[in-house]
């Protein structure tokens, strides 16, 4: 019998279909009986290799048959087993599990379905505390889904994952190092460069929720973030950016520190080191105190100050040791708030070194020779060393070769000293030198026929004073009576009546030889109102300006500042004055006035951080208004002569503190704004060609005469226009009378004199300039209508 082969082969094929149907029936059997097991708690189901590798085709099937429940139920049970503390083995294989399920569902569109087996991969790897072999598997796949999450702006859900491989980081979950190694890995990984310089710019420029978020994911990012951070710190030109950053870099925590150290030790600019300096600070641990402590000797006068700031806010105990120590390295322009607070302390050794410091007097800089010498005049009268009387008396004898005795400050506070010292040691020659150049006032002094002169405003005050001070003396209160002193001492100080002040602190010891601390304490408390604190708070008033400063453009003009002080009523400059000078306010107020005819025009008044003189010393003009103490004022000059010897060596200092300047408002502005300006007559715009002559001394037309272009023509002046080389050469005109010639028509012209008070450059056109003249005698209003009504006029041909 022949047999059919096709019709065999077909047979044995469908014979084959039907045992691999009924095979796969056999195994979906099992595999739903192994499900049931497995959400029956049956944990040791995974040590099923069959199953373990089907699991995550059977999670895709149910979700491609819409049943999600049942997709998110397994894969729940899946993560409660990864996270169970049954065998390590066991766990490993529910992990191997949601990392298959993860592979299977990428590419597709299951968003939720992987950040569901991402939270139980983050579940597990809060728990876990052996390391096993998927654990650097799993954080790979979490970086990935953290990097899509962070591309796509789900800050919020990928907030979770940071969090988590942050606390591993930082040690707030104890894990092994080996796990911290590969969590430390995957986070480095998701601090991609572009993602960072995203977070970076919503966190400076952003607004809100989004701002907000974006600050907490640079928080988690990492040690990458940090350093990005950092740089952005250092090459940011806008001040709001800089101090939001110092205030984010030291709120990473653990990360900040070994980056900043790595930093500190780089050469940096004197801004990127100041600014370390504070966030080391802000950190408050006393510990790190010796990465800043070497920045005492750094060449820029604002790193030492922010030392020292330092120092003050973290050491709370022991502040006085490291300012001590640092005495002797730091600019003399922070040694006299250093000696006042080193002498509030008492710290042991800072005598000692007050009296070397007094003895080195000639090595002092002489811009703040002064006031050191006062602060450490003030300190060393509680030396019980008689080294103190005889540098006193040096400095005393010194000082009244070079000054009036009567009037230096110095000598002043010196002599006082030596009057304390006087009832410690019970030295003759002590009251003898005070004697000789006492420059207290002797009150209450019998004129010349032997009766009492008048008595002033404060010998009243303290008369009364002295009444008081009697009741107690009947009452033997003698402690209460010098205090009762010291506090209307103290009260006239604060009160600015100094005059009154001097008087009672000299009556401490006459009532109580005992109150020789309380003398002390009245005696600075004196000082410090009298005192601008200048050298100490005029870095922080001018800050903005010197952020924007290098080290060697800010000393050379710090260095160059001259320092000024004005009481009520002075004049500081009087408008119609050519002075190219910059006058920085430190303390007090002043006004601004301008004069119009005999009438005194209030324009503005002038405080603290305020800069004016930016139109005079930068254009060529003079002063257009007055400048007038309102109380007393304490100011830094800058002169135009001494500014232009600082720009050989530094170039760029003209345009940083041009720029400054003109974020103050100008006197020519303040004119305008206030509808103050000093033309009074309409000014008429015109375009013709006139020609002018300076005038001599004596009076005389020079027979050099020179075209320009009118602007602008009034009944009191007229504006023109002129090409000069340089700068320095139009200064050169300010000041200068000048001869003008405009013609009316073709042959007729008039002539008039006047003054130049203004050359202003005109940035539009290379090295033009506009001339301002003020007319000696005013020109009729039609005169001015009929040269203003010409036509444009392109030369002169007659004389």
């Amino acid at each position: 019998m022949e047999i059919n082969k096709d019709k065999q082969h077909e047979a044995q094929k469908k014979a084959r279909e039907l045992l691999a149907q009924q095979e796969q029936k056999r195994a979906e059997s099992r595999q739903l009986n192994l499900v049931r097991a497995l959400e029956q708690g049956k944990n040791e189901v995974l040590l099923n290799n069959e199953f373990m590798e089907n699991l995550p085709n059977l999670i895709s099937t149910y979700c491609q048959n819409s049943e999600q429940d049942k997709a998110q139920a397994l894969i729940d049970r899946i993560g409660e087993c990864a996270c169970s503390e049954e065998d390590a083995k066991l766990r490993e294989r529910a992990i191997m599990v949601l990392i298959l399920c993860m592979v299977e569902f990428q590419g597709e569109k299951c968003t939720d379905i992987i950040e569901q087996i991402a939270v139980a991969l983050l579940r597990w790897l809060r728990v876990e505390k052996v390391f096993l072999s998927v654990c650097d598997s799993v954080c790979k796949h979490l970086q990935k889904e953290g990097v899509r999450l962070l591309e796509e702006g789900l800050w919020k859900e990928c907030y979770p994952l940071l969090e988590v491989f942050h606390e591993i980081q930082s040690g707030k979950l104890d894990k092994t190092n080996a796990i911290r190694s590969v969590v430390g890995r995957a986070q480095e990984a998701l601090a991609a460069d572009h993602i960072i310089e995203e977070l970076t710019l919503v966190c400076l420029k952003g607004r809100g929720a989004r701002k907000a978020a974006a600050e907490k994911i640079l928080l988690l990012l990492g040690r990458k973030t940090t350093i990005h951070l950092l740089n952005t710190l250092i090459s940011s030109q806008k001040k709001e950016d800089r101090l939001r950053l110092i205030e984010i870099i030291p709120a990473t925590g653990y990360l900040a520190l070994p980056v900043l150290k790595k930093y500190l030790q780089k050469e940096l600019p004197w801004y990127a080191i100041r600014n370390i300096v504070l966030m080391i600070a802000t950190m408050g641990d006393q510990g790190l105190l010796p990465l800043v402590i070497p920045f005492f000797e750094h060449n820029d006068v604002r790193v030492q100050q922010q030392v020292v700031d330092c120092i003050l806010e973290i050491a709370k105990e022991n502040s006085g040791t490291y300012l001590l120590d640092a005495l002797p390295k730091v600019s003399d322009d922070l040694k006299p708030a250093m000696v006042a607070y080193l002498g509030k302390t008492c710290e042991p050794g800072s005598m000692d070194l007050f009296l070397d410091l007094l003895a080195e007097r000639e090595q002092m800089s002489s811009h703040v020779r002064d006031e050191l010498l006062q602060a450490l005049a003030i300190q060393v009268r509680l030396s019980d060393s008689v080294r103190a009387v005889n540098l006193l008396n040096l400095l005393i004898e010194e000082r009244a070769e070079h000054y009036d005795p009567e009037s230096d400050p110095v000598v002043s506070v010196a002599l006082q000293s030596l009057h304390i010292l006087s009832y410690r040691f019970g030295s003759a020659d002590i009251e003898e030198k005070r004697a000789e150049l006492s420059v207290d006032e002797k009150h209450d002094t019998p004129t010349s026929d032997g009766d009492p002169g008048p008595l002033s405003r404060a010998e009243k005050k303290v008369q009364q004073i002295d009444k008081q001070v009697a009741l107690f003396l009947d009452e033997n209160e003698v402690n209460d009576a010098s205090q009762f002193i010291y506090e209307k001492c103290v009260e006239a100080a604060m009160m600015k009546d100094f005059e009154v002040a001097e008087m009672l602190i000299d009556r401490i010891l006459a009532v109580d030889p005992n109150a020789v601390a309380k003398l002390i304490r009245a005696g600075e408390r004196i000082k410090e109102e009298k005192s601008s604190a200048v050298s100490s708070n005029h870095i922080s008033i001018w800050q903005d300006l010197y952020d924007t400063l290098t080290t060697e453009e800010f000393n050379g003009l710090y260095y160059s500042l001259k320092q000024e002080n004005y009481s009520t009523g002075d004049t500081v400059v009087k408008q119609g004055t050519n002075s190219p000078v910059l006058y920085f306010i430190n303390s007090g107020q002043a006004k601004l006035t301008c004069q119009r005819g005999n009438e005194e025009i209030f324009l503005r008044q002038i405080g603290p951080g305020e800069i004016i003189g930016g139109s005079q010393f930068f254009d060529v003009s003079v002063w257009t208004a007055s400048l007038t103490a309102l109380g007393k004022v304490d100011l830094h000059v800058l002169e135009r002569e001494t500014f232009l010897t600082l720009l050989g060596k530094s170039p760029q200092l003209e345009r940083c503190l041009a720029d400054y300047c003109q974020k103050n408002e100008s006197i020519p502005d303040i004119l305008q704004s206030t509808g103050k300006d000093r033309r009074q007559s309409v000014r008429y715009p015109v375009s013709l060609i006139a020609k002018y002559a300076l005038i001599d001394e004596d009076g005389a037309v020079t027979t050099r005469s020179f075209n320009g272009e009118l602007l602008d023509i009034s009944t009191g002046g007229l504006v023109f226009h002129i090409k000069i080389a340089k700068e320095e050469n139009a200064r050169l005109l300010l000041g200068r009378r000048l001869q003008t010639i405009f013609p009316l028509d073709e042959k007729q012209s008039v002539t008039c004199n006047g003054q130049i008070v203004a050359v202003r450059f005109q940035k539009e056109i290379e090295s033009s300039y506009s001339v301002h003249i003020q007319f000696d005698e005013q020109l009729a209003e039609t005169l001015i209508r009929r040269i203003a009504n010409q036509q444009p006029v392109s030369a002169l041909n007659h004389n």
